[in-house]
């Protein structure tokens, strides 16, 4: 036992010894000045250790008392530096500037945030390079699934999850993707698979009616006549800030167009919101646009927005002209949502409740893709004669409905 316990501090000592050894060796391959122990009057000072490294451009002098902590901060030092060491989280923070530089819109970019942050601090503060299939495979299994997540939020991590080890494996930082192999399947059992209804996804009836009667009641604020559109077409919140004037003719409202947010991306910048000339399902796949019917109801809240105080191309808008922002009509809606009492506060459940209403007019499923803007497979890529016949068709349905 005796033996054991000595060959055992043996080898704990030659362990420790070809530490030491790597480690020095590692740094003399990085570092180029000179390390040197001084001689002071000072003895306090005296036989300390300096060397100089380089911080963002600049010679730094650094001092350590023995020569061993000296390499032990030097290794550190470089270790930092050396991408093969950085943790998932340097590199997923680079991940998210490289997707700002993109384009990618902010709302997008917290959402890359908020996944990151279920992520366990082991594997988030490990090295890129290190991390394996079993680790994470491990930590999905009893970190982030155990919290009965959706099987579209594991789909969602996953995917980011992927895209930060193709960064990596981009800036050679690793040169494998541990998360390539791991399926959606393999774990949809243990994922909260119970789906939420049209109903607990949707504004109901009574819920509209509120929401309805308050905006009437509160005519005076530019939000008011945007919520009783949402409710009167199903339009998304970018779509209902960038509608101009010149797009409501002949009946219609003629969707092409919607407001997106701006990040910053220096800190001498500053973020803004501005139009682009596609809605969202068409970003990729331009089809011109297209119209919504303007029923009665539609029409009086149009009315209202029409005789909104001061001067504007935009047809919600404040008095000094300038358009209602997506950030500001969401929080009036949100505020109108909490103070009547409804639980949902988001504009897509008006969209889910005018699809209900579509459906209950008689609308068929193209229909309702045509006046949602939901993505189909279509030839005609401007409006032609068959589609201003399909939404006179809509509004007739609707009108009928309005009027029972």
């Amino acid at each position: 036992m005796l033996l054991f316990n000595s060959n055992s501090a043996i080898a704990s000592r030659l362990n420790d010894v070809t530490q030491k050894r790597a480690k020095r060796l590692y740094v003399l391959s990085n570092h180029a000045q000179a390390i040197y122990q001084v001689k002071r009057k000072d003895q306090r000072r005296d036989g300390h250790w300096m060397t100089h490294v380089y911080v963002n451009g600049k010679r730094k002098a650094v001092e350590k008392n023995t020569e061993d902590e000296l390499y032990e901060y030097l290794f550190g030092f470089y270790m930092k530096q050396d991408a093969r060491f950085m943790t998932y989280d340097e590199v997923f923070e680079m991940f998210v500037e490289y997707k700002r530089c993109m384009g990618r819109s902010e709302s997008t970019i917290r959402e890359f945030e908020r996944y990151n942050g279920y992520i366990s601090p082991e594997i988030r503060n490990q090295p890129l390079s290190t991390i394996t299939e079993t680790e994470l495979r491990n930590w999905l299994v009893h970190g982030f699934l155990a919290r009965n997540y959706k099987k579209e939020a594991l789909k969602k991590m996953l995917q980011i999850i992927r895209a930060v080890f193709e960064y990596g494996i981009r800036k050679q930082i690793c040169t494998l993707n541990p998360a390539k192999y791991i399926l959606v399947e393999e774990y949809a059992k243990l994922c909260n698979l119970s789906a939420r209804s049209n109903e607990e996804r949707s504004f109901s009836e009574a819920d509209i009616e509120k929401l309805r009667n308050y905006c009437l009641a509160d005519k005076s604020n530019p939000h008011a006549p945007v919520m009783l559109v949402a409710m009167e077409t199903g339009m998304r919140v970018g779509e209902l800030t960038a509608l101009k004037k010149e797009d409501i003719h002949d009946g219609y409202i003629y969707v092409h167009r919607q407001q997106v947010f701006v990040p910053k991306t220096d800190l001498n910048e500053i973020s803004y919101y501005k139009d682009v000339n596609y809605t969202k399902n068409e970003r990729e796949h331009p089809k011109g646009g297209r119209m919504i019917p303007i029923t009665k109801n539609c029409q009086m809240a149009l009315d209202i927005a029409e005789n909104l105080p001061g001067e504007s191309e935009y047809v919600f808008h404040h008095p000094n002209g300038k358009p209602i922002l997506k950030q500001s009509y969401m929080y009036y809606l949100r505020r109108r949502c909490k103070t009547l009492g409804i639980e949902i506060s988001n504009n897509h459940a008006f969209r889910v409740a005018f699809n209900a209403r579509l459906i209950e007019a008689g609308v068929d499923g193209n229909e309702r893709c045509f006046v949602l803007g939901h993505s189909m497979q279509t030839n005609e890529r401007h409006y032609s004669f068959s589609d201003r016949r399909k939404a006179d068709d809509v509004r007739d349905k609707l009108n009928r409905l309005e009027t029972q």
